[in-house]
């Protein structure tokens, strides 16, 4: 009977210790989301008043890749900005780029493949679906874009690709038999093409998941969602791989990143501590007394566009790979 007695004490004890662990890495969890400063990437140069989204930084930290669009998403074009003496420079057209509807740039890992997705045409396919993407490049010479080959690419939409260590592709799109109506999906590599989609089944929510980006190491995977609990429309969230190889539950990234307009396309440095991100945030809404105030606040950076922000995650990301 004291044995028994012992044991259950023992349990409880246990029990919570772990609970009060449990807590404590929750509240660290909340104090570090709360220190994020996320900041205007590169403002006037990369974020500007005009639309502009959907970024990619190359490995080497040199070239920094994004969109500029119409409203509305109608129609975009692929841009690059070059880093000189610490200064980021003026934007220029990709060459390949103008034309049709392109989207979703993303640097390869080892720095000669680039991607993307546009609704140029293809054979067979109906128009106005994205298809996935590729160019050859060596520095700034580009090659000619292909097709991504295998069934990556069919009758449905490529969303905002991106593209792992290992060359498996993490992507979302409505595939009709799925979770929700905007799915995230990982298409694995071989060499022969890619495979069909498969669903991440353990993060897909009834509501629109999309733009995964996966750390270099695997264990984080990055992606925005209007799953209910946010802050009113597409939120950044961030998951950690477990040790059966199931990702963990999604983390909401807080209000210090998310807000109640559109954050989303998450894209990671190459040595994941710096998160780039878009949103339309901090819109100027303060009232105007005549019409060139008005002129002047829609000529602002925050009139309601999008725009691309950067913020150190490095605390969080030790936080994260200790916890998990």
């Amino acid at each position: 009977m004291i044995k028994r007695k012992a044991v259950a004490k023992i349990g409880l004890l246990i029990s919570a210790i772990s609970v009060h662990w449990s807590v404590q890495a929750d509240d660290k969890l909340a104090m570090i989301l709360n220190n994020l400063e996320p900041s205007l990437f590169a403002p006037n140069i990369v974020s500007t008043n005009q639309f502009e989204y959907g970024s990619s930084l190359s490995p080497d930290g040199k070239k920094f890749a994004f969109v500029r669009a119409l409203a509305q998403f109608s129609h975009s074009a692929l841009v690059i900005s070059h880093k000189q003496g610490g200064a980021w420079q003026t934007p220029t057209l990709l060459p390949f780029s103008g034309e049709f509807h392109d989207t979703n740039p993303y640097f390869s890992k080892d720095s000669n493949t680039f991607y993307f997705t546009s609704r140029r045409p293809v054979d067979n396919v109906e128009n106005g679906t994205f298809q996935m993407w590729q160019v050859s490049y060596d520095g700034d010479k580009f090659g000619q874009p292909e097709l991504v080959p295998g069934k990556i690419n069919g009758d449905h939409t490529v969303i905002y690709p991106t593209v792992h260590t290992n060359k498996d592709i993490y992507f979302s799109s409505i595939i009709k038999g799925t979770t929700g109506s905007v799915d995230l999906f990982l298409s694995k590599y071989h060499p022969d093409g890619y495979q069909a989609p498969i669903e991440i089944s353990e993060l897909n929510s009834t509501a629109s998941d999309a733009d995964p980006e996966v750390s270099t190491d695997g264990k984080l995977l990055f992606f925005t969602s209007m799953r209910p609990g946010g802050f009113g429309h597409y939120d950044l969230h961030v998951s950690v791989k477990q040790k059966e190889g199931k990702w963990g539950k999604p983390i909401n990234l807080g209000d210090k990143i998310n807000s109640r307009r559109m954050d989303s396309d998450p894209i990671l440095s190459a040595d994941g501590n710096t998160l780039f991100f878009s949103s339309d945030k901090n819109p100027d809404v303060k009232a105007v007394n005549n019409y060139d105030e008005l002129l002047q606040r829609q000529g602002r950076i925050h009139n309601g566009l999008m725009n691309i922000y950067s913020v150190d995650i490095t605390e969080l990301n030790q936080h994260l790979r200790e916890k998990g």
